[in-house]
């Protein structure tokens, strides 16, 4: 596995701190976080990260899960290769193999029950990372874009429909918080919120 290089660390280490004391607060009552201020344009991301919106875990289970049909359910949200041979593998907590040739999976557990697969991230993406960074100075770009060379980014094929479940459609708040539930731990991207991570338990 490649080693973090001390950008990444530092930006790591920042977001911690907050997480650390609303893992206080939550150790009970875990969540799973986007931004909401997001541009689905942009894979997700957001451009000031001001704007949280939260789910419990244990309220998905209140929610239809429904398949994505009239939303690009592309997002930014990145997948390491090492975990994406984990699940290539048949393993991953709560996880079903679909389509081993698209990297298609399922994960059903605690009431949770979305769809996605793994993709090589777009060209559009390395533009948007490099239009992100282009004041920054160093490696910030070569490094989050090899992040992504080396990853997969998530398509979420079916989502629960946790932003307005009132009605029987989905919108890209939901297939953000399907992507956030199964995105890596940390995302390195400025404007994508850190992932669940939920596979990460062998079954």
């Amino acid at each position: 596995m490649i080693m973090l290089s001390s950008w990444i660390k530092r930006i790591a280490f920042a977001a911690l701190l907050p997480a650390f004391f609303s893992m206080a607060a939550f150790a009970d009552d875990p969540m799973v976080s986007i931004y909401r201020d997001f541009d689905d344009g942009l894979f997700g991301r957001s451009l000031y990260r001001g704007v949280l919106f939260s789910v419990k875990l244990e309220s998905f289970s209140r929610y239809v899960s429904l398949p994505v049909k009239d939303i690009n359910g592309l997002t930014a949200y990145l997948v390491s290769n090492d975990r994406a041979e984990y699940l290539e593998a048949g393993h991953g907590d709560g996880i079903t193999l679909r389509d081993n040739k698209d990297r298609h999976y399922g994960y059903e557990k605690n009431g949770i029950s979305i769809s996605f697969s793994l993709e090589k991230a777009p060209e559009d993406l390395y533009e948007e990372i490099k239009r992100t960074y282009s004041n920054n100075t160093g490696n910030v770009i070569r490094e989050v874009t090899e992040s992504y060379r080396n990853g997969f980014v998530i398509r979420v094929l079916r989502a629960e429909n946790v932003y307005r479940p009132q009605f029987s459609n989905l919108d890209y708040e939901d297939i953000l918080i399907s992507a956030a539930l199964i995105g890596d731990s940390f995302q390195p991207l400025w404007g994508i919120h850190d992932g669940n991570d939920l596979t990460a338990v062998l079954k």
